[in-house]
């Protein structure tokens, strides 16, 4: 007789070998102190002693399967209860972390039993002589019962009996019994992974504002924890809602490129999380910033099931990425749009302009004596007057106008489709307008001037090099000339 192998669904009815009212007491005692008190792994240890005392066996065991692979397979001694001393095996070094090869096929088709769920029992003395009834002699092991624990449709480990001093076979209303206790176990690893992941969210949600969700594939339903779906924090159960109603929910502008991002990594390898930012409305419609993170889980032929993980408020990080997005093309004593910035829309507008051919103008203008403001009056006078200068053009700009300041007093002004004779009357009315429109500082009045380089192009100049080469010849023109004036020069004037 070798090894018998069956589903749990065949087992037969009888009663044959007489009463289980231990085994049962003892799993029932056992299923009360794992779902209302001990669990994991107190629980557990209790379950292994109450199967152990009543079944009369020499041991009770739990091998956890840490990895399995084409050609090894990686376990762990994880729990264990022996009736003495003698039969302990727990703290032997070849049963902790241990690998071994799938080499032989009665090994091979032992695993993939346990794959598939099924349990196993073995009289060692009625075993073909080999690998198998040799491990077994050595572990002084006279009979073995050992059932698959699993977790989620996967074989997370084994439950097994070892009795060393009777040759005993197990009967089918013993073995569903104890698969019973592999249920328990099941329950218990579920139990220990839902508090561990609590406590994850519960650290989490310390440091940041986060929901938790799901996505269920077959259904398409998603869950999600009621934290940032409200604006004001009430108690709420956790929502489920279809993917239609959940996509309303976000803004319009990050549905499509979410979708997007998601089909792209269904589409890929699904290796690593997935990570998206978007903004989301809450119940209030208000709308917050945050990053969507998730990992996929698939069935064995590899169809996705599961889309799970948290949302966490970005809000403060937003905040800062736009800040620093804004210090870095923004002036930061003015306010205007630095050199950087204007260099590369310079670019864009010197490209428009050339594709329509509408015409294009610049201004290069600077403060009339700045550096007398500084020395006489100090820095603090000179920036000052640069905010004001500033504030005082901004108030005379059109919208698609853009004003940058270049460094020390120098501005540049582009003026998008804006012909020789619109620019001129610009820059004039700048120049009035500055020139009679005073700043206090320290108790003090002061009055400044400007003086204003044109460059004008229909088209014909079409490097920015060429433009500022222009516009800035002009604005030297106009200092000669006295200041305080505007000069022009096209682009065909060089």
């Amino acid at each position: 007789m070798g090894i018998n192998t069956g589903n749990f669904s065949n087992i037969g009815t009888s009663y044959e070998e007489g009463s289980n009212s231990a085994v049962l007491s003892a799993i029932a005692r056992s299923a009360e102190e794992l779902t209302a008190g001990k669990g994991w792994p107190d629980g557990v240890n209790d379950l292994l002693e109450a199967l152990g005392r009543a079944t009369g066996v020499s041991r009770v065991w739990i091998f956890q399967t840490i990895e399995i692979t084409d050609t090894h397979i990686t376990q762990n001694y994880t729990f264990e209860w022996a009736a003495a001393p003698r039969y302990k095996q727990l703290d032997m070094p070849m049963f902790s972390m241990f690998t071994n090869k799938i080499d032989r096929p009665e090994y091979r088709e032992t695993i993939q039993s346990r794959l598939r769920g099924e349990w196993q029992k073995m009289i060692t003395e009625q075993l073909e002589p080999g690998w198998l009834r040799d491990s077994q002699e050595i572990q002084k092991i006279k009979s073995m019962l050992t059932i698959p624990v699993m977790v989620e449709d996967q074989w997370w480990g084994t439950l097994g009996f070892d009795d060393c001093e009777r040759a005993y076979d197990w009967s089918d209303v013993e073995i569903a019994l104890l698969k019973t206790a592999g249920y328990l176990i099941s329950n218990a690893v579920l139990r220990d992974r839902l508090s561990a992941k609590r406590r994850q969210f519960s650290i989490l949600k310390q440091l940041t504002d986060s929901s938790v969700w799901e996505f269920d594939f077959k259904t398409g339903q998603i869950w999600c924890s009621p934290e940032l779906l409200h604006s004001v924090p009430v108690p709420t159960d956790n929502i489920r809602f279809s993917l239609n109603k959940a996509l309303h929910m976000i803004h319009p502008q990050d549905r499509r490129p979410l979708l997007a991002s998601a089909r792209s990594y269904l589409g890929g390898d699904r290796k690593g999380v997935f990570r998206f930012d978007l903004r989301l409305f809450t119940d209030c419609g208000d709308l917050r910033w945050v990053e969507l993170i998730g990992n996929l889980r698939s069935s064995e032929d590899g169809k996705p099931e599961q889309l799970a993980g948290i949302l966490i408020d970005i809000r403060k990080r937003k905040r800062e990425e736009q800040r620093l997005r804004k210090e870095a093309v923004t002036d930061p004593l003015t306010g205007v749009t630095n050199r950087r910035l204007f260099e590369h829309r310079l670019q864009e507008f010197i490209d428009y302009s050339v594709s329509v051919g509408s015409p294009f103008s610049l201004f290069f203008l600077d403060i009339d004596h700045f550096k007398k403001l500084n020395d006489t009056y100090g820095h603090t006078a000179g920036d000052k007057g640069l905010c004001h200068l500033t504030e005082v053009i901004e108030g005379q700009l059109r919208i698609k106008d853009l004003l940058a300041r270049l460094g020390g007093d120098e501005f540049a002004l582009i003026l998008p489709e804006t012909n020789h004779e619109t620019a001129t009357a610009i820059g004039e009315r700048l120049i009035r307008t500055v020139e009679s429109t005073p700043f206090e500082h320290d108790g003090e009045t002061h009055w400044l001037t400007i003086s204003i380089g044109l460059a004008v192009s229909s088209g014909q100049l079409t490097t920015p090099a060429r433009m500022v080469e222009t516009a800035d010849a002009a604005l030297y023109e106009a200092k000669q000339k006295g200041r305080n004036r505007l000069a022009v020069l096209t682009g065909c004037a060089l």
